[in-house]
């Protein structure tokens, strides 16, 4: 079924279509017929074409479209009734019927829910679990829900996410140790971070107020922390009984912003996290364990010997993917000489991405059979589907949708603070290795994993959820369904 068929008002209209040209089943005038079957085929596709993409501008226009084909469809019914091709009592049901659906048709902007996602783009992990979240609540129920991402940091200020996002891409790259300093020193017991929003709280409550009045959501959900203090006090007192949702991106190593706001409920990936949340005094009731939420495109099938072709590999051959990060260009020269190396035996992709300088020498290229390099790529889901091991870093969205997909990992580089959660799961649950030491020889971390495939293979399926987005999607839906019943 297409997301676009999961709505409820397109259903609606197919029930309603239906019952009208199943009670012309018996006409005598075909022309009458022919006339009605086309104006209820013209409601249908015009309903479908403005559910096709549930973000489309133009869907108030096929929404006031559908509305005139309804009063069509009336109109027809009126002129059945007088040629006695439909009874009265009959034609006073599908009225009432076609009433209703218009209503519904006219109104629904405003009975949409409405969900806003917080979120920023410092790392990968917030926006992405933002994304699957989004594209899962679509998968689910179609048009129903009005899901939007904002970027929180740019909404407060943009110099400010302008300064941060800089900060941030260079300090990890560079100056990790500063990174950690300055997460270890607004990690404590006094909540820096609850004291830095407090600041804030006058020069931007103005703005959340109009922002909040302007979107109107039904359900507040952040997927990034720094700020959320602010966003669940203005929200919940522009909004009464209103719910905030945190979908925590780490594991285990859990920063206590995570914890300052007065948050419903904190989504998490594992146990693990749900006990770091539990230490820092979140109540049991406040947590849901339901993982973490990646892409749908990790659910779909793939054929993998297909995909190696495609890439001029060997089918027969395990597959390695090595993912380049923000770690320093000579760390990642290193890591490339060895798969080139190894390449005879195994295959080799290499995703750069936009901005990395990874490339392969000349030199490497006349032996490097098996390597297969690509820059930017939306088919990142079907080719780690097709790899056997992934190197990269420790980073919460990748780790994530390794777990999902059972990829084991060699992780070579592990932001501290933030990233040190995420080491410690694969380590605590051996599905990888921690190469991040100089000294670390990937070569010999391949052949490990190879030798104990299978064992990797059943650590991983223990903790893996790759419907976890889907799951999370039920949950806000029964959120929402309990608040209106109260």
């Amino acid at each position: 079924m297409l997301t676009f068929q999961k709505t409820e008002l397109y259903k609606e209209v197919l029930e309603t279509t239906n019952e009208i040209i199943n009670s012309f089943g018996k006409s005598t005038n075909p022309v009458l017929k022919t006339k009605l079957e086309e104006e209820n085929m013209a409601l249908a596709t015009t309903i479908a074409k403005a559910f096709k993409t549930c973000h489309r501008k133009d869907l108030d226009n096929y929404l006031e479209k559908a509305a005139e084909h309804i009063t069509g469809i009336v109109a027809l019914l009126d002129i059945a009734e007088k040629s006695n091709d439909i009874s009265s009592k009959n034609k006073e049901q599908l009225i009432q019927s076609l009433d209703t659906l218009q209503s519904n048709v006219i109104n629904f902007r405003k009975n949409q829910k409405r969900i806003l996602i917080l979120s920023a783009e410092l790392g990968q992990g917030h926006i992405s679990a933002a994304s699957a979240i989004q594209n899962a609540l679509e998968h689910k129920y179609g048009c129903d829900y009005h899901v939007e991402i904002i970027d929180y940091v740019e909404l407060l200020s943009s110099l400010i996410n302008l300064v941060t996002k800089k900060s941030y891409e260079k300090s990890v790259k560079f100056a990790p140790s500063v990174y950690k300093f300055i997460f270890d020193s607004t990690n404590t017991k006094v909540p820096v971070v609850k004291l830095l929003n407090q600041v804030n709280y006058p020069f931007v409550l103005t703005k959340l107020m109009k922002f909040f009045e302007e979107k109107n959501p039904d359900l507040l959900i952040s997927t990034f922390p720094i700020w959320n203090y602010l966003a669940a006090d203005v929200w919940k007192k522009y909004r009464k009984n209103a719910k905030f949702i945190s979908v925590v991106t780490d594991s285990i190593s859990i920063h206590n912003s995570w914890v300052i706001a007065d948050t419903d409920y904190h989504i998490v990936a594992n146990q693990d996290t749900a006990a770091s949340l539990t230490r820092l005094g979140v109540e049991k009731d406040k947590i849901k364990t339901l993982g973490f939420p990646v892409r749908l495109e990790f659910l779909k099938e793939i054929n993998k010997e297909k995909l190696l072709k495609e890439f001029g590999l060997n089918p027969k051959n395990m597959t390695v993917l090595f993912l380049p990060t923000s770690q320093n260009l000579r760390k990642n020269t290193k890591i490339l000489k060895t798969l080139v190396e190894k390449s005879k035996d195994i295959n080799v992709i290499i995703i750069t991405g936009r901005d990395s300088k990874m490339k392969l020498k000349p030199s490497h290229k006349k032996i490097a059979k098996n390597i297969k390099v690509l820059g930017w790529t939306d088919r990142m889901a079907e080719i780690m589907k097709a790899s056997d091991i992934v190197i990269t870093k420790a980073g919460g969205a990748t780790t994530m949708e390794c777990i999902a997909v059972k990829k084991p990992m060699i992780i070579t580089s592990v932001i501290p603070g933030q990233e040190e959660g995420n080491a410690e799961l694969i380590k605590r649950y051996n599905l990888g290795i921690i190469a991040d030491a100089p000294k670390s020889d990937i070569g010999e971390h391949i052949d490990y994993i190879k030798n104990k495939y299978s064992f990797f293979q059943k650590n991983l399926e223990k903790i893996s959820r790759p419907k976890a987005a889907l799951e999370i999607a039920e949950f806000i839906a029964e959120t929402l369904e309990k608040e209106k019943s109260k």
